[in-house]
């Protein structure tokens, strides 16, 4: 396996699956929301040939993502860009999601996620957390077979001593 390939794996494994996996499991759901979000965007990066730090690409890249590696429900609930402003431009400029979005876990509510109900949306942490896992776990697999391209990544930039 070359270089960038182990990187890329390596890099997916333990800075987008491992803490999505832990804050799901400990139930820290504020932080786990705003770390999907923000990861949206870095695996929408996989999926086009550009370097991952490109310019320019977020809501081009959050779309991306989540048309192509989401259960269909995100692409349509994303029509306007509107899971891109309520969860990643919130997330990353606020660090609270839009007030548009009526989040619970599966314990609170008995709402079918991504429904709407005057105006906002019903969307629930745990199946969005869940789902961010499978769109890794495809990104991973493609990489893998080569049907997706490794991105350039330093590693060694990003272990933790």
């Amino acid at each position: 396996m070359n270089e960038n390939k182990e990187n890329t794996l390596t890099f997916i494994q333990q800075y987008l699956v491992k803490p999505v996996e832990e804050l799901l499991a400990t139930q820290q759901y504020y932080p786990l929301l705003i770390y999907c979000s923000l990861g949206i965007e870095t695996i929408g990066a996989f999926l086009d040939n550009k370097p991952l730090r490109a310019r320019k690409q977020s809501k081009l890249r959050f779309g991306n993502a989540l048309f192509q590696l989401f259960p269909k429900k995100y692409g349509f609930s994303n029509k306007g860009g509107f899971l891109y402003e309520a969860l990643r431009n919130h997330s990353a400029h606020n660090l609270i999601p839009s007030s548009y979005l009526i989040i619970y876990n599966e314990e609170e509510e008995n709402k079918k996620h991504l429904s709407l109900s005057k105006e906002k949306t019903f969307f629930c942490i745990d199946t969005f957390a869940k789902d961010f896992l499978t769109a890794c776990q495809k990104i991973s697999k493609d990489i893998e077979n080569n049907k997706l391209e490794a991105k350039f990544i330093q590693i060694n930039s990003f272990t933790d001593n």
